[in-house]
């Protein structure tokens, strides 16, 4: 017998509905009705009473049909995490932020979930996951890490129909607020801006380098910085290797030019390349405990620099909003979860209030 869409009405799960009349002794009538690869399938799954259905059993009802079918079509079916990680990091750029993912994943994920399908990976898999990293002394920022390279995996997996839904959407690890409070943020500018320019003053390189810190670059975008992504007649440059993984332009202050102009290098490849090997330089630790004797501050690193710089300039009243594009967010966040950030307009807003605070001329 034909079925009449007609006799049914819509329920609020989609592709999933029920008779219009109820019948006496078996309940209302089920129907689910769905597309897959532009074929319409149909069918009567049962009776609310006779076969104890509600609406959202029977969405459950759909959901697995769906995933029979494409399971019969889909030739990826067995796929391990392992393999789904592979395909997923061919599509990566070649970053220090893939370098860690990779680290990460051989560290932490490998071995306990590597050789698991994808389509047989559960929520309580991932969660068995974090409760181990937890017993093993992991600190909940590195765990959320962990997680924050699943997440892009398995969402990869749903988007080229490995799997319908990712395992990890409703997973989150909170991290306690370790936001360093600074207070007296201006002095403290003051103070180790002037004791860079001095202690380095015969030295152009690390003078160029710390100072980049005023800037609210992060340690890895300065050490990956090039001299292709510096326009020294334009002043500006890009950071290509972001945390974000986007590209980002900020202004290029006159009192980091100057100290660049001075590096006696022949202005290719990386800017921070080592003297003697001409790599990266992965260790600048000699040089900044130097700088903290110097200037007796021991809890000054790259990073606390960024928090210097952002409470510096919330002292001189700069918004939120530029302040976040300085720091190379993407987003603000809470205050405004879809507005993307110009990085060169915050930045040139927050060389202008260094300005007021160093009261020199910035151009």
């Amino acid at each position: 017998m034909a079925i009449d869409l007609k006799d049914f009405k819509k329920t609020k799960y989609k592709g999933v509905y029920k008779s219009i009349n109820k019948y006496p002794l078996k309940g209302y009538k089920y129907l689910i009705r769905y597309k897959f690869q532009g074929k319409i399938y149909k069918r009567i799954v049962g009776y609310s009473i006779k076969d104890n259905l509600s609406d959202k059993t029977v969405s459950l009802i759909l959901y697995k049909d769906i995933e029979r079918l494409e399971q019969d079509v889909n030739p990826n079916e067995k796929i391990t995490l392992d393999q789904l990680k592979e395909q997923y990091f061919k599509t990566l750029s070649d970053t220090e932020w893939k370098i860690t993912k990779e680290s990460f994943y051989q560290r932490y994920i490998k071995s306990k979930l590597g050789k698991t399908q994808i389509k047989k990976l559960k929520e309580f898999h991932i969660t068995q996951l974090i409760k181990e990293l937890e017993k093993r002394g992991l600190k909940p920022r590195t765990i959320r890490t962990v997680i924050e390279i699943l997440k892009p995996m398995l969402d990869f997996a749903v988007r080229n129909k490995m799997i319908l839904s990712s395992p990890s959407q409703f997973i989150y690890v909170k991290v306690p607020s370790q936001k360093k409070i600074v207070t007296n943020a201006t002095e403290k500018f003051k103070h180790i801006f002037e004791g860079i320019n001095t202690y380095y003053q015969d030295n152009p390189f690390y003078r160029a380098l710390f100072l980049f810190g005023f800037t609210g670059r992060r340690k890895s975008e300065i050490l990956n910085l090039k001299w292709e992504n510096i326009d020294l007649i334009k002043n500006y440059y890009w950071i290509e290797d972001t945390k974000n993984s986007e590209k980002q332009k900020y202004p290029l202050p006159e009192f980091i030019k100057k100290p660049l102009l001075e590096i006696p290098d022949n202005k290719t490849g990386l800017v921070f390349k080592s003297p003697k090997t001409g790599k990266k330089i992965v260790n600048i630790d000699r040089q900044m405990n130097q700088l903290k004797n110097y200037l007796d501050m021991p809890e000054l690193t790259l990073h606390y620099m960024r928090n210097i710089i952002v409470s510096s300039l919330a002292e001189q009243g700069t918004e939120a909003v530029y302040l976040s594009g300085i720091l190379g967010h993407k987003d603000i966040n809470t205050i405004n979860k879809y507005l993307s950030n110009n990085h060169y307009k915050s930045g040139e807003i927050g060389l202008n209030k260094i300005d007021d605070i160093l009261d020199v001329e910035v151009e």
